[in-house]
Order: structure tokens, then sequence, then C-alpha cells
């Protein structure tokens, strides 16, 4: 048994935390209700026991906006169960699942099968997500070169500039949820693929 399968049953029902969240729980809870599920995710999540093991915090921003898409999922189908843990508190489990450039990841979408068993790990945000909050934040910069240090990395900008780009981002991705929803159902639905595969 992996770790993540050990951790199930510990980690909280989205209900519990949702209810010990002190930061965004009512952005969060907003986007449980505007998840829209499609026939599609029926046809590929609503056959076999699927369980998503999900480490998060309350304070960020990507899990705010993609973690009520998979407790929307569960809510629908009702083969998919999905817990949380708050990742700093597991942090040796974390630590299995960093980004490509080292960095500790969150939020990770773990998906185990009907035994337990881990099939695949969705890490931060899909990949086509991140392609577009770059490009958007470039072309963000390059419509604003009067903000100081527009040409810098991000972490070298002037406080002022990254706290603009931070607002523009926020607000941009908010208008891209139901594009990303569709992401992230594509991206876990490759994942549970790999698990139909490998169980025929």
């Amino acid at each position: 048994m992996t770790l993540a399968a050990d951790r199930w049953d510990e980690a909280m029902t989205p209900d519990e935390y949702m209810s010990q969240m002190t930061q965004n729980r009512e952005a969060f809870e907003a986007n449980i209700a505007r998840t829209r599920i499609m026939p599609g995710d029926w046809a590929v999540f609503g056959h076999e026991p699927l369980r998503i093991l999900v480490l998060t915090e309350d304070w960020c921003g990507d899990s705010v906006q993609f973690v009520p898409m998979v407790i929307a999922l569960s809510r629908q189908i009702p083969t998919v169960e999905v817990r949380i843990l708050r990742r700093d508190q597991h942090t040796d489990l974390a630590d299995r699942y960093r980004r490509k450039d080292g960095y500790q990841a969150i939020p990770v979408f773990i998906v185990l099968d009907s035994e337990m068993q881990e099939r695949g790990a969705l890490i931060e945000r899909p990949e086509r997500a991140t392609a577009e909050i770059i490009e958007e934040r470039n072309r963000f910069l390059a419509a604003h070169p009067e903000l100081p240090g527009a040409n810098r990395a991000f972490e070298r900008m002037p406080e002022e500039t990254r706290q603009a780009v931070k607002q523009h981002i926020a607000a941009w991705r908010d208008a891209q949820f139901e594009r990303w929803t569709r992401y992230l159902m594509e991206d876990l639905a490759e994942i549970v693929r790999s698990v139909t595969t490998r169980a025929a």
C-alpha cells in the first residue's frame, strides 16, 4: 500500500475541510456550485470506484479554483470519492509530488483505484492552464511597459508591479473557469483511462 493510500482514512471529507477553512471559503463554495459536470465525465468516471486524495491549503489560489471541481465531480458522480489533507501537515507525502522545478506543489490530486492502488497524480494544475497563465502574464506586461521592472523576472520585479500582475491574473483566470474545468477533467480522465487499461 502506498503512503497516499495509508493517509486516506485520516483525510477529511470535503465538508469537514470546508468547515475548518479560514480563508477563501465563500469563493471555494461558489466554485463548487458553478462547476459543470458533463455527460462525458459520467462516461469516464461513472463506472468503477475511484478515489481522489487532495493535498491543499485554503490560502492557495489554484486550490480555490481547482479543488472545488473535483468536489463537484464527487457530489454528482457517486463512484468518485474525494478526501482532503492539509499539505503543510503532510509534507512527507507532499515531497513525493514536487513540481518539475523542484518546488513543493499545491494542490496535488492523487488518483487511487478501487483497491487503493495509486494510478497517477495531477500536480498543481493542468499544464495547459499553466501555459495560458504565462502567456497572459507576458501579454499584460507587454501592454503595460510603464510598470517599474516589467521586463524583469517575476520574482525580481518591484512589489507594486508583482501586485499589479497578481491582481490582473486573478481576475483573468476567473474568466477561464469553465474551460479550465474541462482541462482538469480531461487530465484526470487520462489517469483514469490508464487505470482501466491496466485492469483490462
